[in-house]
């Protein structure tokens, strides 16, 4: 190993230790149809040597022995039931392969499991890691590309979302193969909103921050509730409502046409989000939950808070949980924007790591392209709240029935769906591509620590975000360091 790789293997494994050090972070569960996807580029990035070097095909015949392959996950409770139930799927339709599924805790975790596995060898042959992880996974060198693979292998990687594909895409095509694709919706109790006379906003559209202030006055002085939203400090909220009213995260067209070397979350459109959001705490909007995903749920839940931020995977959840009626709409944008722009990826996707051995990896690709299939998706789909991530399967019957059964789950796929991927001069809109940089992790937490700045400390949101992206910018310079 190089002076240099070997320096870069001790960088990742402090990023992991910071993020361990803040406690498992922020994480999302969870966020665009390009046509430009020459552009959803960042440059020198790495997959394989070997693999890049070869063309030859992955698809070898397996030997007579079984194969048993190791795949980390970050999906609990009843997401990871429904891993298992289609990892059972799989083991039982063949006698050449064995799954062994290990959840691994948050994304955070097994990011960082990820990082220290390496050190120690004794990583897996297969990784849900998730979207923030897009740039330091690539940059790795130790993956197989599903690019590569699908070319080998004669797939047809056209049947994904374009959104998922070019957002773990590399130029080439997909370095991932798609499968836990979410993005962030309201849920709101719909009870609550007609005692009040609020109107959700019409369907295809989203309030503004002045129109969802307006509808929160109207719901907490109609009594109905202490609370119009349950909000928690989460990094992922102020990504996708930044992206929503089309605001970049980093330079560099978000890290998309170059590496990302500084973050543009502290100008106007970021600013104009974080006081939006942390205002929504301070001014009695929402209680003070800290960084929390669960606690807003059980505030949502009791009826102490008539609407609340969360993931489409908690869809299911949320139907099934709660005891009046869940409505489900866009998120809002910022009035400077005019109107909404869409959403960014969230989830995560599946990584092969290269194993070294043909046949192995030839298996793993194999238990990857079982999980993209039509039947997986749908079971993966109807079981959470993660939307197909694929194009053609819009038809099923199954799915079609579902989905007039129980619309909540359609909005996240409409609102994807209407996103705006291009600007009116036919460019692409790197706001919703979504940003990537190798250390967006722990990016990720500073702005974590800006919402206490804000709510604890009495900074403004100008005064918060100037600090965070001092330290943001720094982080990108270390990362970006190794690649110079």
């Amino acid at each position: 190993m190089s002076r240099k790789m070997l320096k870069y293997w001790m960088l990742l494994l402090a990023l992991a230790l910071v993020l361990a050090a803040c406690g498992g972070g922020d994480t999302a569960d969870e966020p665009a149809d390009t046509e430009d996807t020459a552009a959803d580029t960042t440059e020198d990035t790495a997959v394989s040597e070997d693999t890049a070097d070869s063309e030859e095909p992955m698809e070898e015949e397996m030997s007579d022995e079984v194969i048993t392959l190791e795949f980390w996950h970050a999906m609990a409770d009843d997401l990871g039931a429904v891993v298992d139930e289609l990892v059972t799927r799989f083991n039982d339709s063949q006698d050449g392969i064995v799954v062994n599924a290990t959840y691994q805790g948050s994304y955070d975790d097994t990011y960082n499991a990820l990082l220290a596995a390496f050190e120690t060898g004794t990583e897996p042959n297969i990784i849900q890691n998730f979207d923030l992880a897009s740039q330091t996974m690539i940059d790795t060198g130790r993956l197989i590309a599903a690019h590569d693979l699908m070319a080998a292998d004669g797939y047809d990687s056209s049947v994904f979302v374009p959104a998922v594909a070019d957002y773990y895409g590399d130029g080439e095509g997909m370095v991932a193969m798609a499968f836990n694709s979410s993005t962030p919706i309201l849920f709101y109790n719909k009870d609550m909103f007609a005692a009040a006379g609020v109107e959700p906003p019409a369907e295809g559209t989203s309030w503004s921050f002045s129109e969802m202030l307006a509808a929160c006055d109207a719901i907490q002085a109609s009594g109905e509730t202490e609370y119009c939203i349950a909000l928690g400090q989460v990094g992922w909220y102020f990504e996708q409502i930044l992206a929503n009213s089309g605001g970049l995260y980093f330079n560099n067209d978000n890290g998309r046409t170059g590496r990302a070397s500084e973050v543009m979350f502290n100008q106007g459109t970021g600013v104009e989000v974080f006081d939006f959001l942390t205002g929504l705490i301070a001014d009695g909007y929402s209680p003070n939950l800290g960084n929390t995903w669960t606690d807003t749920d059980t505030v949502f839940f009791a009826g102490e808070a008539a609407m609340v931020f969360d993931s489409t995977a908690g869809t299911r959840g949320f139907q099934d949980g709660a005891e009046f009626e869940v409505g489900t709409m866009y998120i809002p944008y910022a009035d400077s924007a005019g109107d909404r722009n869409g959403v960014v990826i969230g989830g995560a996707a599946l990584w092969l790591i290269d194993s070294g051995d043909e046949a192995t990896n030839a298996a793993a690709w194999e238990f990857m392209k079982f999980m993209a299939e039509e039947a997986q998706q749908v079971t993966w789909h109807t079981g959470t709240g993660y939307f197909p991530v694929r194009t053609d399967i819009s038809g099923n019957a199954e799915l079609t029935a579902f989905w007039d059964e129980n619309p909540n789950f359609v909005t996240a796929i409409n609102q994807l769906e209407s996103t705006k991927t291009t600007l009116d001069d036919g460019s692409p809109n790197y706001a919703v591509l979504g940003g990537r940089s190798g250390p967006s992790p722990a990016i990720r937490r500073l702005i974590v620590e800006a919402y206490s700045s804000v709510l604890d400390d009495g900074m403004t949101a100008q005064e918060a975000l100037d600090i965070a992206a001092e330290k943001a910018n720094q982080e990108l310079a270390d990362y970006n360091a190794f690649f110079e």
